[in-house]
Protein backbone atom coordinates (compact mmCIF):
# COMPACT_ATOMS: atom_id res chain seq x y z
CA UNK A 1 0.00 0.00 0.00
CA UNK A 2 2.64 2.79 0.89
CA UNK A 3 4.24 2.15 -2.66
CA UNK A 4 1.12 2.68 -4.77
CA UNK A 5 0.91 5.84 -2.10
CA UNK A 6 4.66 7.19 -3.09
CA UNK A 7 4.13 6.30 -6.84
CA UNK A 8 1.08 8.49 -7.01
CA UNK A 9 3.02 11.25 -4.94
CA UNK A 10 5.74 10.91 -7.07
CA UNK A 11 3.70 11.07 -10.27
CA UNK A 12 2.19 13.82 -9.07
CA UNK A 13 5.21 15.37 -8.57
CA UNK A 14 6.96 14.96 -11.48
CA UNK A 15 3.75 16.31 -13.19
CA UNK A 16 3.55 19.57 -11.73
CA UNK A 17 7.42 20.26 -11.91
CA UNK A 18 7.42 19.03 -15.33
CA UNK A 19 5.94 22.64 -16.81
CA UNK A 20 8.81 24.20 -15.00
CA UNK A 21 10.90 22.44 -16.20
CA UNK A 22 10.33 22.77 -19.21
CA UNK A 23 10.24 26.54 -19.01
CA UNK A 24 13.86 26.23 -17.53
CA UNK A 25 15.05 23.90 -20.28
CA UNK A 26 13.31 26.53 -22.76
CA UNK A 27 16.25 29.77 -21.35
CA UNK A 28 18.63 27.79 -20.71
CA UNK A 29 18.38 26.20 -24.63
CA UNK A 30 17.68 29.83 -25.80
CA UNK A 31 20.86 30.93 -23.58
CA UNK A 32 23.16 28.60 -24.99
CA UNK A 33 21.98 29.09 -28.97
CA UNK A 34 22.00 33.07 -28.19
CA UNK A 35 26.33 32.16 -27.30
CA UNK A 36 26.38 29.87 -30.53
CA UNK A 37 24.43 32.39 -32.40
CA UNK A 38 27.48 34.93 -31.15
CA UNK A 39 30.36 32.65 -32.25
CA UNK A 40 28.78 31.81 -35.22
CA UNK A 41 28.57 35.08 -36.57
CA UNK A 42 31.92 35.98 -35.66
CA UNK A 43 33.25 32.88 -38.07
CA UNK A 44 30.71 33.62 -40.59
CA UNK A 45 32.32 37.26 -40.92
CA UNK A 46 35.14 36.50 -41.27
CA UNK A 47 34.48 33.67 -43.88
CA UNK A 48 31.99 36.18 -45.90
CA UNK A 49 35.55 38.74 -45.58
CA UNK A 50 37.80 36.40 -46.66
CA UNK A 51 35.21 35.09 -49.50
CA UNK A 52 34.82 38.37 -51.20
CA UNK A 53 38.80 39.20 -50.82
CA UNK A 54 38.88 36.19 -53.63
CA UNK A 55 38.87 37.15 -57.03
CA UNK A 56 35.98 36.56 -59.26
CA UNK A 57 36.06 33.65 -61.60
CA UNK A 58 39.06 32.32 -59.22
CA UNK A 59 41.39 29.87 -60.80
CA UNK A 60 41.43 26.53 -59.03
CA UNK A 61 45.23 27.22 -57.93
CA UNK A 62 42.91 30.50 -55.98
CA UNK A 63 40.25 28.62 -55.18
CA UNK A 64 42.37 25.92 -53.19
CA UNK A 65 44.17 28.56 -51.64
CA UNK A 66 40.78 30.64 -50.16
CA UNK A 67 39.35 27.13 -49.22
CA UNK A 68 42.47 26.51 -46.83
CA UNK A 69 41.81 30.04 -45.47
CA UNK A 70 38.74 29.53 -44.96
CA UNK A 71 39.07 25.74 -43.03
CA UNK A 72 39.72 27.33 -40.01
CA UNK A 73 36.54 29.21 -39.30
CA UNK A 74 34.46 26.14 -40.67
CA UNK A 75 36.13 24.22 -38.27
CA UNK A 76 35.51 26.60 -35.66
CA UNK A 77 31.71 26.04 -36.42
CA UNK A 78 31.82 22.83 -36.30
CA UNK A 79 33.54 22.32 -32.98
CA UNK A 80 31.08 25.43 -31.58
CA UNK A 81 27.93 23.09 -32.89
CA UNK A 82 29.28 20.17 -31.65
CA UNK A 83 30.26 21.40 -28.23
CA UNK A 84 26.73 22.88 -28.09
CA UNK A 85 25.02 19.69 -29.06
CA UNK A 86 26.70 17.97 -26.19
CA UNK A 87 25.59 21.00 -23.62
CA UNK A 88 22.53 21.09 -25.11
CA UNK A 89 21.95 16.83 -24.53
CA UNK A 90 22.70 17.08 -20.88
CA UNK A 91 20.07 17.97 -18.68
CA UNK A 92 22.17 18.62 -15.87
CA UNK A 93 22.98 22.33 -16.46
CA UNK A 94 19.37 23.24 -16.34
CA UNK A 95 19.83 23.76 -12.88
CA UNK A 96 21.07 27.17 -12.23
CA UNK A 97 21.28 28.32 -15.84
CA UNK A 98 18.03 30.36 -15.49
CA UNK A 99 18.95 34.17 -16.63
CA UNK A 100 16.21 35.83 -14.77
CA UNK A 101 14.88 36.84 -17.80
CA UNK A 102 11.99 34.74 -18.15
CA UNK A 103 11.51 31.98 -20.33
CA UNK A 104 11.99 31.84 -23.62
CA UNK A 105 8.79 29.95 -25.67
CA UNK A 106 9.48 27.53 -27.99
CA UNK A 107 8.60 29.95 -30.71
CA UNK A 108 11.59 32.13 -29.43
CA UNK A 109 13.87 29.21 -29.73
CA UNK A 110 12.65 28.56 -33.00
CA UNK A 111 13.09 31.79 -34.28
CA UNK A 112 16.53 32.08 -32.78
CA UNK A 113 17.10 28.11 -34.25
CA UNK A 114 16.03 29.74 -37.36
CA UNK A 115 17.97 32.76 -37.43
CA UNK A 116 21.12 30.55 -36.72
CA UNK A 117 20.67 28.53 -39.65
CA UNK A 118 19.69 31.16 -41.90
CA UNK A 119 23.31 32.34 -40.77
CA UNK A 120 24.85 29.44 -41.76
CA UNK A 121 23.07 28.72 -44.86
CA UNK A 122 23.62 32.34 -46.13
CA UNK A 123 27.69 32.21 -45.57
CA UNK A 124 27.71 28.86 -47.47
CA UNK A 125 25.86 30.15 -50.67
CA UNK A 126 28.11 33.24 -50.57
CA UNK A 127 31.38 30.93 -50.39
CA UNK A 128 29.80 27.91 -52.73
CA UNK A 129 28.74 30.83 -55.40
CA UNK A 130 32.05 32.54 -55.34
CA UNK A 131 34.72 29.59 -54.66
CA UNK A 132 32.97 26.80 -55.87
CA UNK A 133 31.97 23.37 -53.79
CA UNK A 134 34.85 21.61 -54.35
CA UNK A 135 37.43 23.45 -52.29
CA UNK A 136 34.97 23.53 -49.34
CA UNK A 137 33.47 20.39 -49.44
CA UNK A 138 35.89 18.84 -46.68
CA UNK A 139 34.99 21.06 -44.29
CA UNK A 140 31.30 21.55 -45.29
CA UNK A 141 30.47 18.22 -44.47
CA UNK A 142 31.38 18.29 -40.68
CA UNK A 143 29.45 21.24 -40.24
CA UNK A 144 26.38 19.92 -41.73
CA UNK A 145 26.24 16.57 -39.94
CA UNK A 146 27.16 19.00 -36.41
CA UNK A 147 24.42 21.48 -37.49
CA UNK A 148 22.61 18.45 -38.23
CA UNK A 149 23.10 16.84 -34.25
CA UNK A 150 21.92 19.94 -33.24
CA UNK A 151 18.52 20.78 -35.22
CA UNK A 152 17.93 16.80 -34.20
CA UNK A 153 18.73 17.32 -30.22
CA UNK A 154 16.62 20.88 -30.88
CA UNK A 155 13.71 19.09 -32.29
CA UNK A 156 12.92 17.28 -29.96
CA UNK A 157 11.94 20.46 -27.60
CA UNK A 158 10.80 22.86 -30.39
CA UNK A 159 8.34 20.38 -32.36
CA UNK A 160 8.99 20.92 -36.52
CA UNK A 161 12.28 22.55 -36.10
CA UNK A 162 13.64 20.06 -39.07
CA UNK A 163 10.65 21.15 -41.21
CA UNK A 164 11.17 24.81 -40.74
CA UNK A 165 14.93 24.24 -41.19
CA UNK A 166 14.41 22.69 -44.45
CA UNK A 167 12.09 25.28 -45.90
CA UNK A 168 14.55 27.77 -44.82
CA UNK A 169 17.41 25.30 -46.73
CA UNK A 170 15.66 24.82 -49.68
CA UNK A 171 15.22 28.57 -50.16
CA UNK A 172 18.44 29.65 -49.78
CA UNK A 173 20.65 27.00 -51.17
CA UNK A 174 17.76 26.17 -54.27
CA UNK A 175 19.56 23.11 -56.01
CA UNK A 176 22.07 22.60 -53.56
CA UNK A 177 19.84 21.54 -50.14
CA UNK A 178 18.63 18.68 -51.48
CA UNK A 179 22.12 16.77 -51.25
CA UNK A 180 22.83 18.86 -47.77
CA UNK A 181 19.47 18.22 -46.57
CA UNK A 182 20.23 14.20 -47.40
CA UNK A 183 22.92 14.62 -44.70
CA UNK A 184 20.70 16.35 -42.18
CA UNK A 185 17.14 14.54 -42.64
Amino acid sequence: MKAVFFAIVAFAVSALANPVLSARQLDAESAEIDKLTAIITQHTANINKTTAAAPENPTLAQQNEAGAALAPDFQAITEALTSATTILTKRDFIVGAITGRGACSSDCLLLKVKFLVYEIACTLKFVIVKLGLACVLAYLTPLIVALSGLLKCLDKVVAGLLFAVKGILSSVLGGLAAGLLGLII
